[in-house]
């Protein structure tokens, strides 16, 4: 269990850069579809396509954090779970 949790601890610190800056570029993307929102004079296909970019970054961005969640913590669990045992 420690090699596994070693193991993610590893990746996520070494990756831990390009991992925020993937992070940091999806919420530049939403920063400005939410600027395209405050025109006031957009259609109601325009509105209705900013909506479905948002829906599709911000699923990006969620499937992105589980992923990396479930990375750092299967292992921890798995440990807290093995020490419950003994």
């Amino acid at each position: 269990m420690a090699q596994v949790e070693s193991a993610a601890d590893q990746f996520l610190s070494e990756h831990h850069r390009a991992i925020w800056e993937s992070f940091a570029r999806q919420g530049t993307v939403l920063a400005r579809l939410f600027a395209v929102l405050k025109v006031a004079d957009l259609t109601l296909e325009q509105r209705l396509d900013c909506f479905a970019r948002i829906a599709e970054v911000s699923q990006g961005l969620q499937d992105s954090a589980n992923g990396f969640f479930e990375l750092g913590s299967q292992p921890v669990v798995a440990r807290t779970l093995a020490e419950a045992k003994i």
